[in-house]
């Protein structure tokens, strides 16, 4: 309930030489000239919102050093904790295309030495199925020449025959005169005690057949 002071009042010489400046007290403190006149007249209304305000104004002036610092301390720390974040972006944009050329390159490089190995072992073993089929057909022409130089030989050898056994007088006439040959080299080397019995004397003929013609001839030509 206000109180009546009748016709009594103070005297305030302010507002009206500078309302602008308590008008701006208004707007910006939210405490006007005419509220501030009304508590000092006692209206509890007022003196009970600007009560509150003080209160207020006091817990909140207790705390403001904390919590100054720490609002000061999360503002800072968030900006240095995203300057860091931004430094990790440029750093990963920086070196992230050469870490993953790196990457890349190394796959690369093993994938070729994978495909290096697999291909020299592949090499190795077609080179030592070639150099065994080499060595057996190598072999195997070995043998056949070998088997070729027989064959030769045996039909050089049966055809040698065939001319001998065309040719059987000459060739009794050369036997006899080896045979006369060996008798005097023997009676030369050992007279009287030379075994000229133990010398053959070859008796050749056409029905002897190629056999035994075969065999004076290996004997003749020293076969």
């Amino acid at each position: 309930m206000a109180r009546n002071y009748g016709t009594a009042k103070l005297k305030n010489h302010i507002s009206g030489n500078a309302p602008g400046t308590l008008g701006a007290m208004g707007k910006l403190f939210d405490v006007s000239a005419e509220d501030f006149n009304k508590a000092l007249q006692g209206d509890q209304t007022v003196i009970t919102r600007i009560a509150d305000m003080a209160r207020l104004s006091e817990t909140a002036k207790a705390n403001l050093p904390k919590a100054l610092e720490a609002y000061r301390k999360i503002i800072e720390t968030t900006g240095d904790v995203n300057q860091a974040y931004a430094e990790l972006v440029q750093l990963t944009q920086k070196h992230g295309t050469q870490t993953l050329k790196a990457i890349n390159s190394s796959k690369i490089g093993e994938q070729r030495f994978k495909n290096e190995m697999t291909e020299m072992q592949a090499e190795h073993v077609n080179a030592t199925t070639a150099e065994a089929t080499r060595h057996a057909q190598r072999s195997s022409l070995i043998q056949i020449a070998g088997a070729t130089a027989d064959l030769m030989a045996i039909a050089k050898y049966e055809a040698d025959l065939i001319k001998a056994s065309n040719k059987l007088p000459e060739a009794q006439d050369a036997a006899d005169r080896a045979y006369e040959t060996a008798v005097t080299t023997a009676l030369w080397t050992n007279g009287s005690e030379a075994k000229t019995d133990r010398i053959p004397k070859p008796n050749y003929s056409r029905t002897a057949g190629i056999s035994r013609v075969g065999q004076w001839f290996r004997n003749f030509m020293g076969i």
